[in-house]
């Protein structure tokens, strides 16, 4: 039986732009992840999380009354396939419990839009063959795919197999802080990738464990004559130490700057990342194949992916720097988005960094041309770029790109630029782009146990965060007539923020982690709530 849960109802406050001023049938969501809201090294793991596995009829019922017509979720591969692979075994109780929440959200008038690989990769593939290391991730991942489709796909309309690749690839085994997370980490110890005992490692982490080793991606910065507020984006982090509550426990987190690391580990990192993001794609291509093949002539469902960027503005007006932000911009989306529409890297990617990436053959570039129904489109935030002949990295990924990007600003005309961009380039007979689905968006405020919910729920920065995104979109989709079909925001609850666990709260609902991740709307709640009545 699902735990009690108090819901404060939501209460709609004045917004100044509605789901009116867009057009008719454009569709509004929310989203959330599997292991991010299924208790890292701050004590704390995703083994809970916000328990949204026994809460999500509650969750659902509270997002229809908020007026959410659709919810972006994904399926755990190793919920279903325990051991990664169909001829290990089909977990029933996992296929169970995805049919009851899809039929629990189709009883409520919510379409699922359901992610593949949100990064929870089984253990048994990165144990047996070193996980996207490897080509073989690509037929486990087929299959994976087909199961998924032959299960749910009578119910399910849209299908994206991949989550944020970029972040995959370059948070996971460049800067090693995301999954799969080998390498400088885990009490400081640079461990091998292949290293069986990882997990085990893991495992014996007490609560207050420091976890050493974190690149320092961006510093964070304020200036108020600018107009914007500051905020980190995910692995972003200084030295650092708080104290806070879950679940009845006192959490010690403390994070430090990495170790130096000298050119033949970049180098080898960037390999694995190069490689990894390949896999991915080939990854991609395979299931969407199978499900154009297989399934899709008569589910009628549409499959893409979802790719992750920030927006790159020349930090000087010059040659060089507008070239070095187009080039961060190829090294983060164009690094998959040119292969699923032309069947090829950036050129950008080639001329500095061909000597670690291997092409693709002519049957693989076949099958990745045109591989998406639609994009998704996850947008945060926007640095600033500029050329640097001499990169602080020794050897590896970001020597490649010869950029410094350093600031965090949350930018609302950054999405509008964005999108004007990837429409004015590919939008064309020759690359077909497909309507955009924007799949993430959204900020974080730091978790601050002292507050009440009734205090921390009032985010007047998230609600601005969120209107001003939502008139720069409307703003391209009039002005520049980019195709954009979907809004989701990020994210429905607080959850589970990978390397930042619970110390960032993206949600617009409250979990209070001290009293029964009881759930509260937060004010940007109830601006969605305002924003969503017809």
């Amino acid at each position: 039986m699902a735990p009690t849960q108090s819901i404060v109802p939501v209460k709609p406050i004045k917004t100044e732009i509605s789901r009116n001023d867009f057009p008719e049938g454009f569709v509004w969501g929310c989203g959330t992840s599997a292991y991010q809201v299924c208790n890292i090294l701050d004590g704390t793991n995703g083994n809970i999380a916000v328990d949204m596995y026994s809460r999500y009829k509650e969750d659902i019922r509270m997002m229809k009354s908020m007026g959410f017509e659709a919810y972006r979720f994904s399926i755990s591969w190793s919920r279903i396939l325990p051991g990664g692979k169909l001829s290990l075994g089909i977990n029933q109780e996992g296929i169970d419990y995805y049919n009851d929440l899809i039929n629990t959200l189709i009883a409520n008038d919510i379409k699922p839009y359901v992610t593949l690989f949100h990064w929870d990769l089984p253990y048994l593939l990165e144990k047996e063959y070193g996980g996207f290391l490897s080509e073989k991730i690509v037929y486990d991942f087929r299959d994976f795919a087909e199961l998924c489709f032959w299960e749910f796909g009578d119910r399910v309309q849209h299908w994206i197999t991949l989550n944020e690749a970029w972040t995959y690839s370059c948070q996971g085994y460049v800067n090693r802080i995301f999954p799969p997370g080998n390498g400088y980490g885990f009490g400081g110890d640079q461990m091998n990738p292949r290293d069986n005992s990882v997990i085990d490692q893991r495992k014996e982490l007490e609560i207050g464990q420091l976890e050493k080793g974190i690149d320092e991606l961006g510093k964070m910065a304020e200036n108020e004559d600018l107009g914007v507020s500051f905020v980190p984006y995910r692995g972003v982090r200084v030295e650092s130490q708080e104290t806070f509550v879950f679940n009845n426990k006192t959490i010690v987190l403390r994070k430090l700057m990495s170790p130096p690391r000298d050119k033949a580990a970049d180098k080898e990192r960037a390999k694995e990342a190069y490689t990894v993001a390949r896999n991915l794609l080939l990854s991609h291509a395979a299931a969407v194949q199978s499900y154009r093949k297989k399934f899709q002539e008569h589910q009628k469902g549409k499959i893409g992916i979802t790719l992750v960027t920030h927006w790159f503005e020349p930090l000087n007006d010059t040659e060089k720097d507008r070239k070095a932000a187009k080039r961060a911009l190829d090294f983060m989306l164009g690094w998959f988005l040119e292969p699923v529409l032309r069947g090829r890297y950036p050129q950008n990617m080639m001329d500095y960094a061909g000597h670690h990436i291997k092409p693709f053959s002519p049957e693989e570039s076949n099958l990745l041309r045109g591989s998406l129904d639609f994009l998704g489109l996850n947008y945060y935030t926007a640095w600033y770029a500029t050329h640097d002949d001499n990169p602080d990295a020794a050897e590896g990924y970001y020597r490649d790109q010869k950029t410094g990007s350093s600031w965090l600003y949350i930018v609302p005309w950054g999405i509008y630029k964005l999108l004007k961009s990837i429409n004015d380039a590919f939008n064309n007979d020759t690359d077909k782009l497909p309507a955009i689905y924007i799949t993430e968006n959204g900020c974080d405020e730091q978790n601050n146990h002292k507050l009440t919910p009734n205090t921390a729920s009032q985010d007047t920065q998230r609600q601005n965060y969120f209107r001003d995104h939502l008139a720069k979109i409307l703003e391209a989709m009039n002005k520049d007539h980019v195709k954009i079909e979907a809004y989701f925001a990020w994210s429905w609850c607080d959850n589970f923020e990978w390397y930042d666990g619970y110390r960032s709260r993206f949600g617009i609902v409250y979990v209070d982690y001290k009293n029964d991740l009881q759930r509260h709307a937060k004010d940007s709640a109830k601006w969605f709530a305002k924003f969503l009545q017809k």
